[in-house]
């Protein structure tokens, strides 16, 4: 707790066998950790993480420390993932859609020259808020990391004049009321980046939630 008072077990710098505290404090603090880079065996382009525990489809499983290095492109952008099963990979387009993000991590010829964390354990799944997304001439993904905060909104509006059909791409997870607020010829289907979805009329509600693999209706357009 980052409060003036804690209800952890502080280090004094008197006490004997300090080590024994942090560890202590470490273990308790070790699901955060999950997927965490293992600075100890990081070298070069080798990626290493830690592993822990996370639910798979409402299993606590457990997820092993890699073994074998992470092996990251030289001088690109690597973005670093894992599926919902808990299998981590890289590549040097993009986060994939339905993904969870790990790391943004930049590379030289040979060595990392920067990373940043874009893991985000300590956010709530959703927000008690209203969020707001242009849909107009391409789809939106809102399994970006610069789309979280949207997708993780209970209500959803979207606005813009269509130019063709268009997709809004969700997490699998999702689940939320949308307003459909487009105009032009055209529909807005809301959708998971692999499974099929839902079109919402315009000028319509509804509520919508995605099963794991497809955004499925809860209740008619309204």
């Amino acid at each position: 707790m980052a409060s003036s008072t804690t209800n952890l077990d502080l280090i004094a710098q008197s006490q004997s066998s300090k080590e024994v505290t942090a560890n202590a404090l470490f273990d308790a603090g070790s699901p955060a950790t999950l997927f965490g880079r293992r600075a100890s065996l990081c070298s070069g382009l080798n990626w290493f993480y830690y592993g822990g525990v996370m639910m798979v489809d409402g299993v606590l499983t457990a997820i092993a420390n890699n073994a074998a290095a992470l092996a990251l492109s030289a001088s690109t952008t690597n973005y670093i993932e894992a599926t919902r099963s808990g299998v981590v990979s890289k590549n040097s387009v993009g986060f994939t859609g339905g993904s969870i993000p790990l790391y943004t991590v930049v590379t030289g010829a040979s060595s990392v020259t920067s990373y940043a964390d874009n893991r985000a354990w300590v956010a709530p799944a959703y927000l008690p808020s209203n969020g707001s997304v242009a849909v107009t001439t391409a789809d939106v993904d809102l399994t970006a990391a610069a789309n979280a905060d949207k997708a993780r909104c209970s209500y959803l509006t979207t606005t813009g004049a269509l130019t063709a059909n268009r997709n809004v791409i969700v997490p699998n997870s999702w689940q939320g009321t949308v307003f459909c607020n487009n105009s032009g010829a055209f529909t807005t289907t809301f959708k998971t980046a692999a499974g099929s979805g839902v079109v919402v009329v315009q000028g319509k509600r509804a509520v919508l939630v995605a099963d794991g693999t497809n955004v499925v209706r809860v209740t008619p357009d309204t």
